[in-house]
């Protein structure tokens, strides 16, 4: 048989071959002298551990001084901070107070014979009355 003819088209490139200690570099690929040993890490302390977190129990166990420099517990003062946050009106203040309040059994539901509806007689005003009480009415633009 005899050989195809070599179109110099379709031939690879000639490369010699590399010696081990010409190996290619570049991304990746790190020369030789500069990569880790075999079995040393290139972090050897690891990732750092997480720390130990805090309970919210030995948080609330604390011990806090009042304004008066009294000596009370966090929990004390904490409920102390919600009810003077919800006497402000914070709204989410009243609501966690109650909540607390539910939960804790405090709340008294006392059973009344009575409806708990609460009549308001209508009274007649004028529009002048009206508005020197309550301001402009509904629906009247602002001037």
């Amino acid at each position: 048989m005899t050989d195809p003819p070599h179109d110099s088209e379709f031939d690879p490139p000639f490369q010699p071959e590399r010696s081990t200690d010409q190996r290619e570099f570049g991304y990746g690929k790190p020369p030789k002298h500069s990569q880790f040993p075999k079995g040393k890490s290139g972090n050897p302390g690891g990732r750092p551990k997480k720390p130990i977190g805090i309970s919210i129990k030995e948080i609330l166990d604390g011990d806090q001084r009042g304004k008066n420099g009294e000596v009370i517990s966090r929990r004390e003062a904490y409920v102390i901070a919600l009810v003077n946050e919800a006497l402000r009106g914070n709204q989410k203040a009243f609501t966690k107070f109650m909540n607390l309040m539910n939960r804790s059994g405090l709340i008294r539901r006392d059973q009344t014979r009575t409806p708990s509806v609460i009549h308001v007689p209508e009274v007649e005003m004028t529009m002048e009355e009206f508005k020197r009480n309550f301001g402009r009415p509904m629906g009247e633009p602002r001037k």
